[in-house]
């Protein structure tokens, strides 16, 4: 048998083997589940005010005391929000636009896939710069509100 049919999920699961545009996938991924985890908790949250005044103030009371363990959630959710909007909108200038894709060719054997052309490796790229420098930016006011940093 063909070796690399016998690659199976183990192998698609390593990493190291990944290329710029599976790592954009994974990360838009990881990304949607952190999103769709902190919707349901959110939700719980908000629901804790058809309790009364009594309920809503026991709920904050209890996220207040989570102190720096709220605030790294906050970051990592800013992170993903992040993340996730600015590689969706890049998703639907590709997928729904076709911008950014160049100009389609023919495939030649021996085969390698040509959907990652140098406009999307820039705009993924540029996407990642933004994120970073917002989310660092996210993480430094959650820090000037604990008084850590001052602006």
């Amino acid at each position: 048998m063909n070796k690399r049919f016998k690659s199976g999920l183990l192998t698609s699961l390593n990493p190291t083997r990944y290329n710029l545009e599976r790592w954009s996938y994974t990360l838009h991924r990881i990304t949607g589940v952190i999103l769709a985890l902190f919707l349901i908790a959110h939700i719980f949250e908000i629901y804790h005010v058809t309790l009364g005044i009594a309920g809503w103030d026991q709920t904050m009371a209890e996220l207040s005391n989570l102190g720096v363990i709220e605030l790294i959630g906050m970051w990592i959710i800013a992170g993903s929000a992040l993340y996730h909007g600015a590689n969706g909108l890049r998703l639907i200038l590709n997928e729904v636009f076709g911008l950014l894709l160049g100009k389609p060719r023919l495939p030649e054997y021996p085969y390698s896939p040509l959907s990652l052309g140098r406009n999307q490796k820039i705009a993924i790229y540029v996407i990642t710069l933004i994120v970073v420098a917002l989310w660092i930016w996210a993480g430094l006011y959650l820090l000037a509100g604990l008084g850590i940093v001052r602006w």
